[in-house]
């Protein structure tokens, strides 16, 4: 049955502890000798002897993250860019003092410097889905990469995260996961035991997936437009599960130097997914076929008129690009997660595009189901 309500991240079969950061209060980093000590029973109101500093933590990933490591007792040191606006949300994820606001800019060392020198823990979320007018790819997820991984490796940081792509390949021909690729590269010579976290397509209220959907549904009545045949096979996961890992990630050391992907439990081909958003959200719109080069010169037009563009050229090079995990990388069964299924989540963000008669109709009676497994193409 789908429910509306928000669902918790969950665990799957029996914890075991493996780690003494896990059993003991007091731990000590052989790398850097660093102790770190936990005061009180755990949670908000606790300290849990960690300093982590997330890099992007304005963005749509990043929210989460904090959240899940203010909860946990940990001080989060959150550099951002913009204005105020902009990270005002955070302040209250974590106890008083224990979210740091800092002037953050990926060019400037110094500002990257004063945001890492007094963590333990570095978190780069930085990533952008579409090249602007003050940041190309390179420069993001190359460059700036490379400069936070340098930087971290000088000030003694004892555990880098860098958040990259699933299908991250340098002979990709997508720009956004060439980068991704390379930057991968680039942290690994300056930083060697980074961990390299590979999330899929991610969904959740803030994301460009299901919302993407939903501007088409509102602004374009003549129907759904779908690329690559709708044959794309897309394995959709949930942010925050993916956030969930990634506090993990804080005190398991299991990861360090290696690659963590995480994906949904259930592929879907991309024609699916649109359906099943139309289903729930009791829209009959038929789905148009779109040429790449037509979505492609769209898109163009789009990036240029928009601040914020409903869909990119790159983007639209990546729904090209099947979801393929890459075998001996560590997963959510490797940290005891079971991540959500789409079923169970879409009625949160696909109801917000429900027409108003709608809204109170029951989601219980969309049955068909849509997996790969299920549909035939």
């Amino acid at each position: 049955m789908l429910r509306s309500y928000a669902v918790l991240p969950r665990k799957t079969g029996t914890t075991i502890l493996v780690l003494s950061r896990q059993v003991h209060d007091i731990v000590k980093r052989p790398a850097t000798n660093e102790v770190v000590v936990q005061k009180g029973p755990g949670g908000r109101s606790s300290v849990s002897g960690h300093i982590a500093t997330v890099l992007g933590c304005t963005g749509f990933l990043g929210r989460y993250v904090v959240n899940n490591l203010g909860k946990s007792g940990t001080q989060v040191v959150t550099p951002y860019r913009g204005t105020d606006d902009d990270r005002r949300h955070l302040r209250l994820m974590g106890d008083l003092g224990q979210i740091v606001p800092l002037r953050f800019d990926i060019r400037n060392e110094d500002s990257i410097r004063e945001s890492v020198r007094h963590s333990d823990v570095v978190y780069n979320l930085i990533g952008k889905d579409f090249k602007t007018k003050n940041f190309t790819f390179e420069q993001v997820h190359v460059e700036g990469a490379a400069r936070i991984a340098r930087i971290c490796k000088e000030e003694g940081v004892s555990k880098l995260i860098h958040v990259s792509a699933l299908n991250a390949d340098e002979n990709s021909n997508s720009h956004f996961l060439r980068t991704k690729a390379l930057g991968e590269k680039a942290v690994k010579e300056e930083f060697p035991d980074a961990t390299i976290v590979r999330p899929g397509t991610m969904y959740g209220h803030e994301d460009r997936f299901w919302n993407r959907l939903g501007w088409f549904v509102k602004w374009l009545p003549g129907g759904i437009p779908i690329l690559n045949g709708g044959k794309t096979r897309i394995r959709p996961t949930y942010v925050g599960d993916v956030a969930h890992v990634l506090a993990k990630l804080e005190k398991d050391d299991r990861a360090v130097g290696k690659v963590v992907e995480l994906y949904g439990p259930k592929e879907y081909y991309y024609a699916s997914l649109v359906e099943f958003f139309l289903d729930v959200t009791r829209r009959d719109l038929a789905a148009v076929y779109v040429p790449k080069f037509f979505a492609k010169t769209a898109a163009a037009i789009l990036d240029k008129g928009m601040a914020t563009p409903i869909i990119a050229p790159d983007e639209v090079e990546r729904l090209y690009v099947d979801d393929k995990p890459t075998s001996g990388a560590l997963t959510f069964a490797d940290f005891n997660v079971k991540p959500h299924t789409v079923e169970e989540q879409i009625v949160r963000f696909a109801g917000l595009y429900r027409a108003h008669e709608y809204q109170r109709a029951p989601y219980e009676t969309i049955v068909r189901k849509y997996t790969t497994e299920d549909v035939k193409l």
